[in-house]
């Protein structure tokens, strides 16, 4: 991960370069993975929140309860 990024809204690109992803994971972890989305441009394109991004990065899934 890189350094956190300073604006508080974010696309998909913005998200992928902070995380070191491309930009298909992001999006696949919106539409799979429960990525939560704050709303979307016109064009479609979704806009996420730093803070929210970070919050999802630290849920725990059940393999991570596993021991």
């Amino acid at each position: 991960m890189s350094v956190r990024p300073h604006a508080v809204v974010l696309e998909p690109d913005a998200v992928a370069e902070w995380l070191v992803v491309d930009v298909d994971w992001v999006l696949r972890a919106i539409d799979r993975d429960g990525l939560p989305v704050l709303g979307y441009r016109s064009d479609g394109v979704p806009l996420l929140a730093r803070d929210e991004v970070l919050a999802w990065l630290h849920l725990r899934s059940a393999p991570d309860d596993e021991t």
